[in-house]
């Protein structure tokens, strides 16, 4: 199954009452910061602009398939991982120091 970044992102903006950004993390809703990762090398690149990001809460969001790799690559980083229809699989906390 493919997965469209700007289809997921338009579609979860749309859940959380926002809209979906084409610069910088994707979808900002209330204390809510969200970057879609649609494939392994989105994921590299989503992580910096998620601890820009000056949210309280942060999530990944990430097909099925990548779920694993999200969860090691996201430890102790304080990011939470959420699947591409909005539902948490990791939550979000703060950041180890």
């Amino acid at each position: 199954m493919s997965y469209d970044h700007d289809e997921i992102a338009n579609r979860l903006a749309k859940k959380f009452k926002t809209k979906h950004r084409r610069k910088g993390v994707d979808i900002i809703s209330n204390n809510r910061a969200m970057e879609v990762a649609t494939s392994q090398e989105d994921l590299h690149q989503s992580v910096p602009q998620l601890n820009r990001s000056r949210a309280a809460k942060k999530y990944m969001v990430v097909p099925p398939s990548l779920y694993k790799k999200t969860k090691k690559l996201l430890k102790d980083t304080g990011i939470g991982v959420m699947n591409t229809n909005g539902n948490i699989r990791k939550r979000s906390r703060k950041k180890k120091q």
